[in-house]
């Protein structure tokens, strides 16, 4: 993604070609189309856990989103509407369907004809979150339906706790497999807080009020992730996240008499191919 964001000059000149004439030509709501592009795409990536969790496939234009599956595990896979379908188990390869994810931003016809570019600013910060809060969400939920019940530790209480975690931890290891994210909601991870940790994490807590790695681990909290679950992803490919458009920004055609706005989105698929990898904690309170 090369479009660089709009210049100060360049929204000046923008918002002054308003001023002479209301209404924003098509040219005009082009030409912020593209640059504000890279900042939306930028804002996306803060806080994107989805590449993180899921090997990520840029699929040429026209190519499907089809991969190899082992026959004896499920694939999972998120449909239309967000909800997680699965294939049979004798499937040996499989299709994810590419959807679109999208925002739809909009300015007021005042914040052009002022040249107040930092509203334009706050803008692309709201596109970019909406759409990576759907991104995240959509692969939480993939991978947590993915995760078989022979992989699932249930423990009693309110509370995370260490040997519960340890267990799951377990699960994998005893498959030679090694834990690289513990995925779980910021207010399940106040649990962690009250454990026996090393020094170093110890240390960390104390000094930033944070905690990075459990056990090697990097953890990752998340709005998108169930109160009651914690998910344990390892250092190996467990699915995909295909990618056909990474970015891309529209004009709206819809008319509005007060509000210019865009169609932003992604044409993506996201799909699990290796169940049996992943790991979760159920707390059942």
């Amino acid at each position: 993604m090369k479009t660089k964001a709009i210049t100060q000059e360049q929204f000046d000149a923008i918002a002054g070609d308003l001023r002479e004439a209301y209404g924003m030509g098509p040219e005009g709501l082009r030409t912020i189309a593209a640059s504000i592009a890279q900042p939306i795409y930028d804002e996306i990536k803060q806080k994107e856990i989805a590449s993180l969790l899921l090997t990520e496939n840029k699929l040429p234009k026209g190519e499907p989103a089809r991969y190899n599956k082992i026959k004896e595990v499920r694939a999972y896979w998120i449909a239309s509407g967000g909800q997680v379908h699965r294939s049979n188990m004798s499937d040996d390869e499989i299709e994810f369907p590419v959807e679109r994810v999208a925002s739809n931003p909009a300015i007021d016809v005042s914040v052009l004809r002022n040249g107040d570019i930092h509203r334009l600013t706050d803008m692309e910060k709201w596109a970019g979150a909406a759409i990576r809060k759907k991104l995240n969400q959509r692969a939480v939920r993939v991978i947590s339906e993915a995760v078989p019940e022979a992989n699932t530790v249930e423990i009693g209480g309110a509370s995370l706790t260490e040997d519960g975690l340890n267990q799951a931890v377990s699960l994998l290891e005893d498959k030679d497999l090694t834990v690289k994210y513990i995925v779980m909601r910021g207010g399940r991870f106040n649990d962690m807080r009250g454990w026996e940790l090393d020094p170093v994490t110890e240390r960390e807590l104390r000094e930033k009020g944070i905690l990075k790695y459990y056990g090697g681990a990097q953890v990752l909290t998340t709005a998108s992730a169930r109160m009651d679950e914690v998910l344990l992803v390892p250092d190996e490919q467990i699915g995909k996240i295909a990618i056909r458009t990474p970015i891309a920004v529209e004009p709206d055609s819809r008319p509005s008499e007060f509000k210019i706005s865009w169609v932003v989105w992604m044409e993506i698929a996201m799909g699990v191919l290796r169940p049996d990898m992943l790991a979760k904690v159920k707390i059942l309170g």
